[in-house]
């Protein structure tokens, strides 16, 4: 063997003359080869003045000397000639021109590395690269971190992206190598985030309309929020739609146009009986749907008060008779109130039910402007009215505390009351227009042309009125004083009686 297998360096041999010659050769060779730097690999042309020590990496060469070599050869100018070197697999050159490194493959120079322009066909971390993941890393963690060194803006983005609309930007999660979640642009320009239970079959479970910002849950958004709806079955105008498959429905729509006075925002709650596909009828005492109310007690969220819809009668045709139902309770739910389809108004249970429009029908009515008014009688009895006795039997009244959507804004305020016909009534007594006595009684109503304890004809305004209570109060208090003037003109007759049976001639 005359030369090394890998670098092609000539041997000396065995009684060779001029063995300097030998030498020489292989230490130009060596200085080319090791450490190797190659001015470029895109110059065509042969260099007309070289300077001693210049390599290329040679493409599609032309000139007198470089024509006779081949593509991906190394010309390297030295003592005044150019010489030829085939490279091998595994090379490695310093590309000065382009500031990076490359490497003989054994079928062409790809790059290594560099600071400039950077390009790798495949690169792999802890583990080997394809031509589907061109870059593949095994790691527990990956960290992108902002540029701190240049530095940069602060900034660290990520950006994946598309050629055209219908392609697909994404980013996919998988276990055991089978896609579970994905959210990104996939098979248009709307954000997707998808999910699947086998890595082949997938649903969208949430949808942004990248246009105009709406939002579907399950599927791509027709409203401003789209919940499992359909296209077609939602307003053209709802901000918000709820679907569900067993025929229950929620839509919130919002009107900005300004048509119609009657233009405003709705909560809509839809029911029917079959499904989705194929709707059917309500029947009588079928739920329309509500709003139910809980709070959290003893480890639970439970019910406290609800507000339905039912149907409360027969349905016919397009007719559907529906109240609106009001439920509260301690440890279970009870209906309290329920405004009837006819327009009444039936509060607990009593019987008869509704009425009709303007009714209310209630086991009892309570007010608690209905005071006691049998201080006429402490008045007419014992000569005297004990105040605190009376604003003791006075309910107190509790203003319900202010809220607004998150917060209170004002605790509940108790409201101490005194009972004020009693003392209205006490200060009537001993005057001119006194109530227990029958002249002042008669000169009262007289004069002013109304009862001691009814409202006063000039001062009454009929557009507040009073309040049942207050009606029901006076006409006790009313009832009562009639009860003492009558037991005074009873006493005064029975005087009168007296006297006459007293007057008569006894006969001799």
């Amino acid at each position: 063997m005359e030369q090394s297998p890998r670098l092609a360096l000539s041997y000396v041999q065995p009684n060779q003359a001029q063995k300097h010659v030998t030498v020489n050769e292989t230490i130009r060779r060596l200085d080319a080869l090791t450490q190797m730097t190659v001015r470029s690999r895109t110059i065509a042309a042969e260099p007309e003045t070289p300077s001693d020590g210049d390599i290329y990496i040679l493409a599609t060469p032309t000139g007198d000397v470089w024509s006779s070599f081949d593509d991906d050869d190394l010309a390297a100018f030295q003592d005044g000639a150019w010489e030829r070197v085939s490279p091998f697999a595994g090379m490695r050159a310093w590309v000065a021109d382009e500031n990076l490194l490359v490497v003989y493959d054994g079928s062409g120079w790809t790059t290594l590395s560099g600071d400039a322009a950077e390009t790798a066909g495949l690169f792999g971390v802890n583990t080997t690269a394809d031509s589907i993941n061109r870059l593949s890393v095994k790691s527990d963690a990956i960290l992108f971190g902002h540029d701190d060194i240049t530095p940069g803006s602060g900034d660290c983005r990520a950006i994946i992206n598309k050629n055209l609309v219908g392609d697909t930007a994404s980013v996919l999660f998988q276990t055991a190598m089978s896609g579970r979640a994905e959210f990104g642009l996939t098979g248009d320009d709307n954000f997707h985030l998808k999910t699947s239970a086998d890595g082949s079959s997938w649903q969208d479970a949430v949808v942004i309309d990248t246009q105009n910002v709406r939002m579907g849950l399950g599927t791509t958004p027709t409203a401003r929020f789209h919940i499992l709806g359909e296209a077609g079955t939602n307003p053209a105008d709802g901000d918000f739609h709820l679907e569900k498959d067993d025929g229950f429905a929620l839509v919130v729509l919002s009107e900005y146009s300004g048509i119609s006075p009657t233009s405003s925002a709705f909560s809509i709650q839809r029911r029917a009986r079959g499904s989705k596909a194929s709707p059917a009828d309500l029947v009588d005492g079928d739920w329309l749907g509500g709003f139910s109310f809980r709070g959290y007690a003893d480890g639970a969220f439970r019910q406290t008060a609800l507000i339905n819809g039912i149907v409360d009668d027969t349905v016919s045709g397009s007719d559907l008779p529906a109240a609106l139902s009001f439920h509260t309770g301690v440890s279970g739910l009870n209906e309290r109130m329920r405004i009837a389809s006819d327009g009444g108004v039936v509060i607990g249970s009593p019987t008869g039910n509704s009425h009709g429009v303007g009714t209310i029908n209630a086991e009892a009515v309570y007010d608690d402007n209905v005071l006691l008014s049998c201080y006429v009688f402490d008045q007419a009895l014992d000569g005297q009215i004990d105040p605190a006795k009376w604003d003791a039997l006075v309910p107190d009244r509790i203003r319900a505390p202010e809220h607004d959507l998150e917060r209170e804004l004002s605790p509940p305020v108790k409201i101490t009351r005194t009972h004020e016909p009693m003392r209205k009534f006490k200060a009537r007594i001993g005057s001119n227009h006194d109530p227990l006595t029958l002249d002042g009684y008669a000169r009262h109503w007289k004069e002013k042309r109304h009862l001691t304890a009814m409202p006063d004809e000039a001062q009454y305004d009929p557009a507040t009125g009073l309040a049942a209570g207050a009606w029901i109060q006076r006409l006790i208090e009313t009832a009562e004083i009639h009860a003492v003037l009558i037991e005074a003109l009873n006493q005064k007759v029975k005087a009168l009686e007296a006297e006459k049976r007293n007057s008569k001639i006894t006969p001799v």
